[in-house]
């Protein structure tokens, strides 16, 4: 069984997150196999991964594994947590498959409308076993990996024991909140490429300050209509200390409004030439930022 789960794994974690190939541990001595297989946490090449199995049917064991790493809220931020690597059918005998396309070769499409695919018996999988992906933009991602068993490998009916208890196991925290700032920033990005029409704040045509106060409203604030008014909201800020969703004003008297996005830019309703698109801070004369948020 061991030597089955190494074909079928070790491509997986070798390839998809740059660790040493189980075929590579074996000197070790360790059952680095179990960490897909076995429910608990691990330690394995400096990463912590965590397994939770359970019933997939009166007669097949499905063991969920997620793997210590970096994930990002739907802004776009950045924060450490568990993130999903594999699913891990446990040994079966392969007549339980027989109705089901994660345990026979071929494609489909699931009642969400994502693609998949699935192998068996091949170089990839080794006999006995067969690896299902689906279709994540244009990349084909491993989403599981199916075991049957055999006179070799025996059928395993029941959760497997935990692993011993493991030490200086991380604990994800909440995601960090995103702010007003951020989100009216988020909302500005999604319109670049949109028209520039005079007097026009959205949903799909914007001036300058139409654009600022479009995207502040979708974080919940209300923005006086135009820029020089704009430029009387919120605190003053320097340029050396700007944020990303400050509002950034430009010429004297002031005629025109963006919000900075950080390095160094900003995402503002340029002219009707160009529309809504990002350009340095430094593109045009700058007369001053406010915070609003």
């Amino acid at each position: 069984m061991k030597r089955m789960l190494t074909v079928l794994l070790a491509a997986l974690i070798g390839a998809t997150l740059g660790l040493v190939p189980l075929t590579a541990q074996a000197s070790s001595g360790a059952s680095d196999t179990k960490v897909y297989t076995q429910p608990g946490d691990h330690l394995v090449n400096g990463r912590y991964w965590k397994t939770e199995c359970q019933k997939y049917s009166s007669t097949v064991v499905r063991c969920t594994t997620n793997i210590w790493g970096q994930k990002r809220t739907a802004s776009g931020a950045k924060y450490n947590g568990w993130v999903f690597n594999t699913l891990n059918y446990l040994p079966s005998p392969r007549a339980n498959w027989s109705k089901n396309p994660l345990g026979k070769t071929g494609s489909w499409t699931a009642s969400d409308g994502r693609k998949w695919k699935t192998e068996c018996d091949t170089a990839s999988t080794g006999r006995g076993g067969c690896r299902s992906y689906v279709l994540t933009g244009k990349k084909w991602v491993v989403n599981n990996l199916v075991q049957f068993s055999s006179s070799r490998i025996p059928a395993v009916t029941g959760i497997p024991a935990a692993a011993p208890a493991l030490s200086g196991v991380p604990v994800e925290k909440a995601p960090p909140k995103q702010t007003a700032g951020k989100k009216a920033v988020a909302a500005a990005l999604s319109k670049v490429g949109s028209t520039y029409r005079y007097a026009q704040s959205g949903p799909n045509a914007f001036d300058c300050s139409g654009l600022t106060s479009f995207a502040y409203r979708q974080a919940g604030i209300t923005l006086p209509r135009n820029s020089r008014s704009q430029a009387s909201a919120g605190k003053s800020v320097s340029k050396s200390n700007l944020q990303p969703g400050d509002l950034v004003f430009y010429y004297s008297p002031i005629s025109h409004v963006g919000i900075y996005i950080g390095n160094g830019k900003i995402v503002h309703a340029a002219n009707p030439r160009t529309g809504v698109n990002t350009t340095s801070v430094n593109s045009m004369p700058f007369a001053g930022a406010r915070r609003v948020a």
